[in-house]
């Protein structure tokens, strides 16, 4: 998987974009975009550190024994038209009409509650879009409170101890220390917080070509305390945007 510069990150209520652009505005049922992610690590440390063990940017030394965290959605961005072709589209009624559809087939709006308790590389599906025929450029990531219709929420119930993350979008619980020989105060954070996040994409394509394809995210979570000291509440700091701030833009694969 190859890294790309860090994305930004847009904090707050999220105003979807028009999607009218280089995507077109016929879905054709034969084409398929399949969303998945992983969990993995951003930094390196020492090879004696738990799996859940880490070192933010501060220097602290957490230790995570519970997490859980709300991707409420995924949208395909089409790359920005340039010339005739945005002229026309900006005339067209029926692609602006598409583009405010309630049925978006280039959005992916069922939420997940990710588990942190999985192993990092465990691949999670999330679903696929089966967007018009294009180019993609931006993926726009979601991470907001869990609705009862999340998928996920059943293994935050069965967890020890339980969690209800309907209403949250960020469960986080450890032991946090002032590095390897601090004493380590335990902490639990539970988030209701929204944060957004648009990633670049590899130009994904799909045309009669090349009709399938796969795009796989990663949640890089031994950043998701970064900026919290030792002794401070995790409160203090944005960690829902930490969390979207985490995605790594994915490399395209074939599925």
């Amino acid at each position: 998987m190859r890294l790309f510069p860090k994305p930004s990150v847009l904090a707050g209520p999220v105003a979807l974009l028009s999607l009218a652009g280089c995507g077109g505005g016929n879905v054709d049922p034969g084409m398929t975009l399949d969303l998945s992610l992983v969990t993995s690590r951003a930094r390196p440390i020492s090879g004696d550190a738990g799996p859940r063990e880490l070192v933010n940017d501060r220097g602290a030394r957490a230790i995570l024994t519970g997490g859980f965290v709300t991707l409420s959605s995924v949208e395909l961005l089409p790359c920005a038209q340039v010339g005739w072709k945005r002229f026309l589209n900006q005339l067209s009624p029926v692609g602006t009409a598409w583009a405010h559809t309630v049925s978006n087939p280039t959005r992916l709006g069922t939420p997940h509650v990710v588990n942190l308790g999985n192993a990092d590389g465990t691949v999670i599906r999330l679903g696929a879009v089966r967007p018009p025929p294009g180019r993609y450029c931006h993926a726009r990531l979601v991470f907001e409170p869990a609705d009862d219709d999340a998928e996920g929420l059943s293994a935050a119930a069965q967890a020890q101890p339980p969690v209800n993350m309907v209403g949250h979008s960020l469960h986080l619980r450890g032991t946090l220390a002032d590095g390897r020989d601090g004493e380590p105060q335990p902490f639990e954070a539970n988030l209701q917080t929204r944060a957004a996040v648009d990633v670049l994409l590899e130009w994904v394509t799909l045309s009669e070509a090349q009709p399938h394809a796969e795009v796989r995210f990663a949640l890089t979570w031994d950043t998701w305390l970064d900026g919290v000291a030792a002794g401070q509440a995790p409160t203090s700091v944005d960690l829902v945007a930490n969390v979207a701030r985490s995605v790594v833009p994915p490399s395209v694969e074939e599925p």
